[in-house]
């Protein structure tokens, strides 16, 4: 399909830290009263059947050789812009679809000790339910609920860990937010898929549907490159972040190797600038809101307006779920907003937050409305209190 997996690769950096770790016994494996995981010998014959499931399951589903991500949605593409149109129409409420698989989160700082890396629910142990949470003692910026805190995952994490650690001390004060994301890209590239369960674990290999946009964008095929079908808007970034990204990706290759010999300082710089353009707020939740970011290989690709007919939200696993607002006709485009909750941020409000973070002005039906009604108030002399009377006035008719 395009996409180069780099499962099954040796670790390559970090070495001088695990052997200090493994000299002293600084890492904690022990995840509280929690059973480690162990390999079973019938593994092979689970896998077997595991494989003949996702057969039947692809004949059932037009032949395709992986489960569709976008099973009620379809891909427009052009050379310069994607995005996505209803295959059918969906009620309001409607699960458009949901996944983990092809997504790479990262926690904001504040959130890393008291929610799970994994799964993003709160911890038990914060709450005083459940003692049995895991934190790792190196790196300190991950934690896992006793559900998520199995063997694997805590071997996975160790190759996140290692180039998080290979980094000066400066540059883990602070937010590390990029730096965090930067090193499981890196982990991803260099070892392979994490856990099943885990988030990312199907993005060196997603299905064929994004295929025309990887073709379109995509400089080189490698195991680096799994991210390339999303747009970088190189042009649309401003001298500031592209000399901070410059930077940061030259301080970065200091002092981590990177996982091939053909991923340059350029390329990193670029990854950055596809976080930038690209990054979703999820994960989310509705006792403290968005939790961090993510890049999403399928997600990304909905598009804006003031008026969504679709929303970004986390179910009780941690998968991101994408559902309809309101009815969608087959053949609309889907589109959720990037402005938090938009129905209460003004015109003006929401027109600066849009260019100064994405760098274009919104068109959609509300926004043009909303233009029609202040230019309206101006010739009128009409106060911002009357203002947003007619404004309210409208929505709620429509």
């Amino acid at each position: 399909d395009g996409y180069h997996s780099g499962g099954g690769a040796r670790r390559q950096v970090g070495w001088k830290w695990r052997e200090r770790e493994e000299a002293t016994g600084m890492r904690d494996e022990s995840g509280g009263s929690i059973e480690p995981v162990e390999d079973g010998e019938g593994d092979d014959e689970e896998e077997e059947k595991e494989r003949e499931k996702e057969k039947v399951k692809a004949s059932t589903e037009g032949g395709e050789d992986m489960e569709l991500v976008w099973g009620k949605a379809a891909m427009r593409v052009a050379k310069s812009c994607a995005s996505l149109s209803a295959k059918e129409d969906v009620t309001k409420g409607g699960v458009i679809w949901t996944t983990n698989k092809y997504l790479l989160p990262v926690l904001y700082s504040q959130f890393t000790q008291t929610h799970c890396g994994s799964c993003f629910q709160e911890l038990a142990a914060v709450t005083g339910l459940d003692k049995h949470v895991w934190r790792c003692n190196i790196c300190r910026a991950l934690s896992l609920c006793s559900r998520c805190a199995t063997k694997e995952a805590k071997e996975w994490h160790e190759r996140e860990c290692d180039l998080y650690c290979e980094v000066p001390l400066g540059m883990r004060k602070g937010d590390t937010d990029y730096l965090r994301f930067v090193c499981r890209f890196f982990a991803l590239c260099t070892h392979g898929k994490p856990p099943a369960f885990f988030p990312g674990s199907g993005l060196q290999t997603p299905t064929k549907e994004l295929d025309q946009v990887f073709q379109l964008r995509c400089k080189k095929v490698s195991k680096c490159s799994f991210l390339d079908c999303l747009s970088t808007n190189e042009k649309l970034h401003d001298q500031e972040f592209k000399s901070w990204s410059r930077g940061f990706a030259e301080l970065f290759k200091k002092y981590v190797a990177f996982p091939t010999l053909e991923y340059s300082v350029q390329e990193l710089q670029e990854l950055l600038m596809r976080i930038k353009t690209n990054a979703l707020g999820f994960p989310c939740s509705d006792k403290y809101g968005t939790l961090g970011w993510s890049l999403d290989l399928y997600a990304s690709f909905l598009d804006h307006s003031c008026s969504p007919n679709c929303k970004v939200d986390m179910d009780g696993c941690g998968k991101l779920v994408v559902e309809a607002v309101r009815e969608i006709r087959k053949g609309e485009a889907l589109l959720i907003s990037y402005v938090a909750e938009p129905e209460t941020v003004s015109y003006d409000e929401r027109k600066k937050r849009l260019w100064e973070t994405y760098k274009f002005a919104c068109r959609c039906e509300r926004c043009v409305r909303d233009y029609k009604c202040t230019r309206e108030a101006t010739r009128n002399g009409m106060s911002v209190k009357d203002l947003q009377g007619v404004i309210k006035a409208l929505d709620a008719k429509r």
